[in-house]
């Protein structure tokens, strides 16, 4: 009965306010129907901003969320489904010694070491590379061979080299495994 007696008291506060207030008066200077047609109104207005401002966003959010889940969820299905198949296929590239190192991202990386531009690097179905050079330095490739060699494990198994125009600089087609 306490927590009744109290809402009706706030509502009574604001209902003095609001008939004091400039708007009130307006308000109750009005004939009765056109009263019900201006709180009609703005029980609508209310409502659509209610909706607008606090229940279309939450719903929006629910909504990404949702799909953001289940998207999770479905590739979390696909992974368990698959490890099986990429355990073993980890497992035969180990054995083969094909997979034991990235050399794609060993040749780009210590190429870009050295200052050495690869104008293009095409991976062939062996395991090997072939990358070609325009206009380097020669110093600099030989030095970038020798760190794929000792610190790399990078085999060249094939290598020509062409003089430029430029004293110290030249084109090469280098094959790397």
């Amino acid at each position: 009965m306490h927590a009744s007696v109290l809402v009706v008291s706030v509502f009574g506060g604001l209902q003095r306010r609001f008939v004091a207030s400039g708007v009130g008066r307006w308000y109750y200077q009005r004939e009765r129907n056109e009263q019900v047609i201006i709180a009609c109104l703005a029980g609508v207005i209310g409502v659509s901003v209610l909706w607008l401002a606090v229940w279309k966003p939450v719903s929006d959010w629910r909504a990404v969320e949702d799909n953001r889940y289940r998207n999770a969820q479905s590739t979390l299905d696909w992974m368990q489904a698959n490890e099986a198949a990429a355990r073993t296929a980890a497992a035969q590239q180990r054995s083969s010694g094909a997979g034991s190192r990235a050399l794609l991202p060993t040749i780009t990386s210590a190429a870009q070491l050295h200052g050495l531009t690869l104008n293009r690097v095409q991976p062939e179905s062996n395991g090997a590379v072939s990358v070609m050079l325009k206009g380097q330095a020669f110093d600099a490739l030989l030095t970038w061979l020798g760190q794929l060699q000792s610190e790399h494990e990078v085999v060249v198994q094939r290598i020509a080299v062409d003089a430029e125009e430029q004293p110290g600089y030249v084109n090469a087609q280098v094959r790397l495994q």
